[in-house]
């Protein structure tokens, strides 16, 4: 167990599959200084030009439990059918290194983290509409007909958990820069908060 005092600012970042979580994040990344993507493990194959320990660390399943089972994550979910989670080693790292660690979990990633780092920032970027949620899954083409409805599905169920995040920003289509300058402004504001993280 690392005791973290003072240093980085953890942010959880949360939105629906298709609600603009991904550009939202490199955007932010831009605009706020020292800011960093924590990388999240994840057992899904990667899609074209997705680069291992970029995007995401890339574990075969067997690989994925192997580390569960030496408890090597902090949190661990299974997301549309495979594993993503968020290990415990490397988070410690990056808080150490950078004044603010964006992680991007899904809600029941962020109970559980929450649950452990009580004193983590969560945001959680809200569609302008479940219309609005579809078009993009639709456009973005990544996903077949029937992923996309267990998409909408699981869509339902995130945006149900809004009250337990500290914030709900609504990422409205075509305002994507009032979208990241009220994150950004939220950020810096409770990066003035002394923060302390038990990894």
């Amino acid at each position: 167990m690392t005791s973290l005092d003072g240093r980085g600012l953890l942010v959880i970042i949360s939105a629906p599959s298709g609600g603009g979580k991904d550009t939202v994040i490199d955007k932010l990344v831009d605009v706020l200084d020292d800011a960093v993507v924590y990388v999240t493990a994840t057992s899904r194959k990667p899609r074209p030009n997705e680069v291992h320990g970029s995007d995401y660390y890339f574990y075969t399943p067997e690989k994925f439990r192997e580390e569960i089972e030496q408890g090597n994550f902090l949190e661990w979910s299974m997301v549309h059918g495979d594993f993503k989670g968020v290990r415990r080693d490397a988070l410690a790292d990056t808080l150490r290194d950078h004044q603010v660690v964006i992680v991007k979990p899904e809600p029941q990633g962020m109970r559980k983290i929450k649950a452990l780092l009580p004193e983590v920032l969560t945001i959680f970027l809200m569609p302008p509409s479940v219309d609005a949620l579809r078009k993009r899954l639709v456009r973005r083409g990544t996903e077949s007909p029937e992923q996309i409805e267990v998409r909408m599905r699981n869509a339902d169920i995130e945006m149900a958990a809004t009250p337990e995040y500290d914030y709900v920003v609504v990422n409205a289509d075509d305002k994507i820069d009032e979208t990241v300058r009220e994150v950004a402004r939220i950020i810096k504001e409770e990066a003035r908060k002394p923060r302390h993280y038990e990894l």
